[in-house]
């Protein structure tokens, strides 16, 4: 009787495995769908987004998307990764960055197919981590090397009858060179020199530990680009010419035919109607109510410093992009430093700073809540000028390799229009004053030298400030004279660490992590600010309920109000994106410099291509 109790069990213990390891095959293999196109956000959008309400999805900012690969990388029922590599505007940190998290999900044993239809120097560097590339037939390999340019006004300013009349701190700092002059100076092009250096080799590492190649072997390759599919093969910068029809074949030959393709892993569905339910949106209402009612966990607050540092408010700006105002960014620092659930709190910087005053503001704000709680603070693509002033108070700063920073200066100076209003147009002005210095920012005419005197004196207060407010922040870890890194000098995330600027070489996900730790967190909330508006917040101002002031952080608005703007600008931007987010980029400069007639920005407004 016992042994045919043992068979019964062994009998048993078989058919129960064999019922597992059946449900396991018809299962079939799960992957994540990968899909890069267009920019890749910092900082989050609205929470209340009619398109999620119907969608049940957003757009995914850089830090969800790193989060989103890690926690792939760990979950056994994951088996792979396709990714569509299409035209994504991305810098180079954020390309390190997502690289970095897909080499980490390789690591685990999980392998990346890629598909590229066209490969430019980012996306190709970004696609180059994959264990597979598929680029489509007779396509190209774009990567011919990074390219700068900078546009100078001056000899529009000329035939206009416009005067810059513009000073610096520091021979590097040459961000009103456009408006002076018409090619850059020896020290301008000197920066630019080095910088693109380190840019450029870093990229090359990038794409030659990707795909296993020496660095000799990519250079040489950039220097053939733009490369046929043949040429491409030949050279192992890919494995496979094909459309993507044969793609999706291998794909199902690699993961089985039942594969599951899984597009929107890791996503939060908030707002989800069942139309077919007329009550649904009162089901809507009662979970809003109770995600309000719950009780907060203890975490780390993460606050975006995004777009050109300006006075006042986060806002849409005409120039493109977002902007980082002085007002919100106090009151997120104050926030963070007052909210007991916040524990500690990293600073995202991905700006070329802006306004010399609002800098100075944020700094301030940065430095009480350093003195409170751990501040660690993530440099992103470009942390430069006002973007590092906002940075120093950072207890630990991170950079990746190739963040552009520093560029320690100050620039100020006014627009002359007597010329275009006088003898262009034939409008002629006449000024009353009273007082001495009353005429200081007049646009009718020239500084005399007792203005311009006055004038340099107090931008090189400005500028003291600025290195003194390094000294205070950080004198203690530099690892050279700031004299001689200072002037408008702009580095790499290496350079900078390299002359102690910033601390440690990584990304947002290595800062939170680092924060966490110092804070004593094992698990943790992440709490964004600015925090994004949520319904609950579009009904209090259908209301007329009170909602925002200073104390309280607001998201900058969605759009520029000017319909003019909003119609002309895509269209334009679309015809020669590079070549108006150069003009804009300046544009931005000049609006600053009109209003506040001092700013730390960066010595240049340029993207490599």
């Amino acid at each position: 009787m016992t042994r045919l109790k043992k068979h019964l069990c062994w009998a048993a213990a078989a058919l129960l495995l064999a019922l597992l390891t059946a449900d396991v095959a018809w299962a079939g293999k799960r992957v994540i769908r990968l899909r890069f196109d267009g920019p890749v956000r910092e900082a989050p959008g609205e929470e209340f987004d009619p398109s999620v309400i119907f969608s049940g999805e957003k757009a995914r900012t850089l830090h969800e998307w790193v989060t989103m690969i890690n926690k792939a990388a760990k979950d056994d029922e994951i088996h792979g990764a396709i990714m569509i590599v299409e035209q994504p505007a991305l810098g180079f940190a954020q390309i390190e960055e997502l690289t970095r998290a897909l080499k980490a999900f390789h690591e685990n044993g999980k392998k990346i197919y890629c598909y590229l239809d066209y490969a430019g120097n980012g996306s190709y560097a970004l696609a180059s981590v994959a264990d597979h590339i598929t680029l489509a037939e007779y396509s190209q390999l774009s990567i011919a090397g990074l390219r700068g340019e900078l546009s100078f006004y001056k000899g529009l300013f000329d035939k206009i009858g416009v005067y810059a009349d513009m000073m610096h701190c520091g021979d590097y700092k040459s961000a009103l060179e456009p408006f002076t002059r018409t090619e850059p100076s020896p020290e301008a092009a000197e920066n630019i020199d080095w910088l693109l250096d380190g840019i450029f080799d870093r990229w090359l590492h990038v794409m030659a530990e990707g795909r296993g190649l020496s660095v000799a072997e990519v250079r040489a390759a950039v220097d053939e680009a733009p490369l046929e599919a043949e040429q491409a093969l030949q050279r192992k910068l890919i494995d496979a010419i094909a459309g993507f029809p044969a793609f999706k074949q291998m794909i199902y030959k690699e993961f089985g035919k039942d594969v599951e393709v899984l597009k929107k892993y890791g996503k939060k569905k908030d707002f989800e109607l069942d139309f077919e339910n007329p009550f649904a949106i009162f089901q809507l209402f009662s979970d809003l109510m109770e995600k309000a009612q719950e009780e907060p966990e203890p975490g780390l607050g993460l606050i975006y410093i995004e777009g050109g540092i300006v006075m006042g408010k986060n806002e849409a700006s005409l120039f493109g992009g977002a902007s980082a105002g002085s007002t919100t960014i106090r009151a997120a620092f104050e926030k963070a430093r007052l909210d007991k659930n916040i524990k500690a709190v990293v600073v995202r910087v991905n700006s070329p700073g802006g306004s010399a005053l609002a800098s100075d503001i944020m700094w301030d704000a940065a430095t009480r809540c350093a003195k409170e709680k751990p501040l660690i603070v993530s440099m992103g693509n470009v942390a430069g000028s006002g973007g590092y002033y906002v940075a120093i108070p950072g207890d630990v700063i991170f950079a990746e390799e190739s963040t552009i920073t520093a560029s320690i200066g100050v620039v100020g100076g006014k627009f002359v229009w007597k010329e275009l209003m006088e003898d262009k147009l034939g409008i002629t002005t006449t000024e009353f004053k009273r007082g001495a210095h009353a005429g200081l920012m007049s646009m009718n005419r020239r500084w005399n030298e007792a203005e311009r005197a006055w004038m340099m004196g107090y931008m090189n207060g400005v500028y003291k400030q600025f290195k003194d407010r390094i000294m205070q922040s950080r004198g203690d870890r530099l690892k050279q004279d700031l004299e001689g890194m200072a002037g408008g000098r702009v580095f790499t995330g290496r350079q900078a660490l390299e002359r102690g600027l910033v601390d440690k070489l990584g990304g947002l996900s290595d800062a939170l992590a680092y924060a966490a730790d110092k804070a004593g967190l094992k698990e943790y909330e992440i709490y964004v600010l600015p925090k994004p508006k949520e319904l609950a917040d579009i009904f209090k101002m259908l209301l007329g309920q009170e909602t925002e002031d200073e104390w309280e952080v607001g998201l900058r608005a969605p759009w520029v109000n000017d319909p003019l703007a909003q119609t002309v600008l895509p269209l334009v931007r679309s015809l020669a994106p590079e070549q108006v987010d150069r003009i804009l980029g300046g544009l931005r400069n000049a609006v600053t410099i009109n209003r506040e007639h001092v700013g730390c920005f960066m010595p240049f407004d340029w993207r490599v291509r």
